[in-house]
């Protein structure tokens, strides 16, 4: 999906070519429900559900700004396929098993979050998680280690996109996002 079909605020948006990647790695063809921990505008969940319509999916988000705009972008893309929850992760997370979990935003709660990823996940189930902190990525793998995540994959994803400048043109850069991702085995 465009990142122009979204409504947007002030509130950051997994771009396009990283949420295409992130819901890649998620392998949700078979899965039945999906957690979007910092669900932040939505485009993850959305994209998720209008994709995959078999698909359950449980969004949790703190920030009232980002409710707001998801809230909105539901409303836009006519989908009530999505549970919306408002409240800090994994405090307010349902007590469920997931077949894949993903993780935009932490809140300062990254230990905790991954502690629940791994007693949440079915086996099977799928992980991923996206940074842009290089600390916060370095923490996340240990975590992943430390709680029994294994072949943990690690990727660096920089899009620069075409735009004019004068008469000339150049590739303007996003944000460089790191993708992990892991598998619950038992």
């Amino acid at each position: 999906m465009r990142d122009e079909e979204f409504l947007r605020s002030k509130v950051p948006m997994t771009k396009s070519e990283v949420r295409a990647i992130s819901l890649d790695k998620l392998q949700l063809t078979t899965k039945q429900h999906l957690l979007d921990i910092g669900a932040g505008t939505g485009s993850i969940s959305l994209q998720a559900t209008l994709e995959h319509p078999q698909l359950q999916v449980t969004a949790i988000e703190s920030n009232p700004d980002a409710l707001d705009i998801m809230q909105k972008n539901m409303t836009h893309f006519k989908t009530t396929a999505i549970e919306l929850i408002t409240g800090e992760a994994p405090k307010a997370i349902p007590e469920a098993t997931y077949d894949a979990i993903f993780v935009g935003g932490s809140g300062q709660q990254l230990a905790e979050i991954i502690k629940f990823a791994h007693a949440h996940l079915g086996s099977g189930g799928r992980l991923v998680l996206n940074f842009i902190l290089l600390e916060n990525a370095a923490a996340a793998y240990q975590l992943l280690q430390q709680v029994g995540f294994n072949d943990i994959e690690v990727i660096d994803v920089s899009v620069k996109r075409w735009h004019a400048l004068g008469k000339g043109h150049f590739f303007k850069p996003q944000n460089p996002t790191i993708i992990m991702s892991t598998t619950r085995e038992d």
